[in-house]
C-alpha cells in the first residue's frame, strides 16, 4: 500500500525540518562564537590581582592571621588568593561576628576594589592601594541593616613575615585619613589549614 501525501503535508514537514537545519546551525554559530570569545580573552588575559601585589611588594597580605582584643576575644582574618589569582578572598571572624568579602583588580582601574557582607545582614564596598612606603589602605563604606553609613580606612604594614600591624582611621569629608588612628592591633600569621587552602 502506497501513502499518498498532499502538497500541504510535504511542506508542512519541510518546513520543520528547516526549522531544525536552522537550529542547528544557530546553536553550532553560538558554540563557535563562545569557544573564539574565550580563546580571545585568555589570549589577551589580563595581568592577576597576585602578579600585581607580587610586583609592588604587597603579596605578604595573603594567609592567616589571627589577633587579641584586650578581653581576650580572637581576631582571625584570612585571605586567600583564588581564580588563579584573580581574586582574593576575604574572611574576618571575632565573636559571634563575621564577614566574608573579596578583593579584585577592575581593568583600566587604579585601585582594588572589595565587596563583602557580614551575618548581620550589612555590606561594606572598599577601595584598596598601595603605598609608596610598602603598606596598603583599604578606605571602606560600611551600611548597616536600618541604612546607616560608616566610613573608615584600615593601614596594613608588614613588620616582618610573621607579623603585620593594621591600624583604623576615620575619614574626613574629603575621604582622607585622619591625624590619628582610632586603634592600632598585631597580627600574627597562622599556618593555613586546610578549609582556607585555595
Amino acid at each position: 500500500m502506497v501513502k499518498i501525501q498532499s502538497k500541504k503535508g510535504t511542506k508542512a514537514m519541510k518546513e520543520r525540518t528547516t526549522a531544525r537545519v536552522k537550529m542547528g546551525l544557530l546553536k553550532t554559530m553560538f558554540l563557535v562564537t563562545a569557544i573564539l570569545i574565550i580563546w580571545s580573552s585568555s589570549a589577551a588575559a589580563q595581568q592577576s590581582l597576585r602578579d600585581l601585589a607580587k610586583e609592588f611588594g604587597v603579596d605578604w597580605l595573603a594567609g592567616r592571621w589571627t589577633a587579641k582584643t584586650d578581653d581576650g576575644t580572637t581576631i582571625l582574618l584570612v585571605y586567600k588568593w583564588e581564580l588563579n589569582g584573580h581574586l582574593l578572598a576575604v574572611d574576618f571572624k571575632m565573636g559571634e561576628y563575621a564577614s566574608r568579602g573579596m578583593i579584585f583588580y577592575e581593568p583600566g582601574g587604579e585601585n582594588a576594589t572589595q565587596v563583602s557582607v557580614d551575618n548581620r545582614g550589612s555590606r561594606s564596598k572598599a577601595t584598596w592601594e598601595a603605598r609608596d612606603d610598602g603598606a596598603l589602605v583599604s578606605k571602606s563604606e560600611y551600611v548597616d541593616v536600618e541604612g546607616n553609613v560608616r566610613k573608615s580606612a584600615a593601614v596594613y604594614k608588614n613588620i616582618d613575615a610573621k607579623t603585620i600591624k593594621i591600624a583604623i582611621y576615620g575619614l574626613d569629608e574629603n575621604g582622607e585619613l585622619n591625624d590619628k588612628p582610632w586603634f592600632t592591633t598585631d597580627f600574627k600569621r597562622q599556618p593555613v589549614v586546610k578549609k582556607d587552602a585555595a
